[in-house]
């Protein structure tokens, strides 16, 4: 089984930490900046490229491998995701586990405290990404709704999300695709190459970089990892 992580593209909070070197007018569920938005054709581009050479069986013909798109409920998580939906033709499915660390969160920066939000809710993300195929685990007045998410929750989460992975999708000749976050990337590497917990490791990725895991019947391989040559060196983020 294949399985490409893909980071998001820019978001305006990316943008806004660039420019001042702050989060403190973040935004608790940041869409894409217009860099970001310029990055979609892109990534889209190669995607679609890639999963025309694993459908392709050397010899003109095609080899029908299923491919499954995923994508975080944030909504730099959907855009993402929609311009490679849009361009591979796949459906495109919500899940909910795929949201970076913390969750749908702002900060009081006199108190220091993280404060859990709504998120955004069925009607909103489905009329603006009409793609989109909404969890039905998530709640449809706003799909976090709870408290800020906490380190040892961030770990349970990344656990889940691998074992889902290896049930699910554990067939020779799959490809899934993640479109996810950068510090969520680094809880499921984690757990993925059997990490500790605690050890001072971070894998960078840029904004709509790919990432591609190999899931073999008794290896991983790992053929490359935030690819991002595809950008032209104006529009490379992180």
């Amino acid at each position: 089984m294949l399985l490409y992580y893909i980071r998001h593209g820019q978001s305006i909070n990316n943008a806004l930490y660039d420019q001042t070197g702050s989060y403190e007018k973040r935004n608790e569920d940041a869409p894409l900046s217009e860099t970001g938005k310029k990055q979609l054709p892109y990534l889209a581009a190669y995607i679609k490229k890639e999963l025309a050479q694993v459908q392709s069986d050397g010899q003109g013909g095609n080899r029908n491998v299923p491919v499954t798109l995923y994508c975080s409920l944030m909504e730099r998580g959907i855009a993402t995701a929609s311009a490679v939906a849009e361009s591979c033709d796949l459906p495109l499915h919500g899940y909910k586990d795929l949201h970076e660390a913390g969750g749908v969160y702002l900060i009081d920066h006199d108190s220091g405290e993280h404060i859990g939000m709504a998120g955004k809710n069925k009607a909103f993300l489905e009329e603006k990404y009409p793609l989109l195929q909404f969890p039905e685990d998530a709640r449809v007045d706003g799909w976090w709704n709870q408290a800020y998410e906490e380190e040892e929750e961030r770990h349970q989460r990344a656990k889940r999300v691998l074992e889902m992975l290896l049930h699910k999708h554990n067939q020779p000749d799959e490809v899934v695709i993640f479109v996810s976050h950068a510090e969520f990337f680094n809880y499921l590497m984690k757990q993925i190459l059997s990490i500790p917990d605690a050890f001072p490791v971070w894998f960078v990725l840029m904004n709509c970089s790919v990432t591609l895991f190999d899931f073999q019947e008794d290896h991983l391989r790992i053929p490359f990892l935030n690819r991002h040559h595809f950008l032209p060196n104006e529009l490379i983020t992180g």
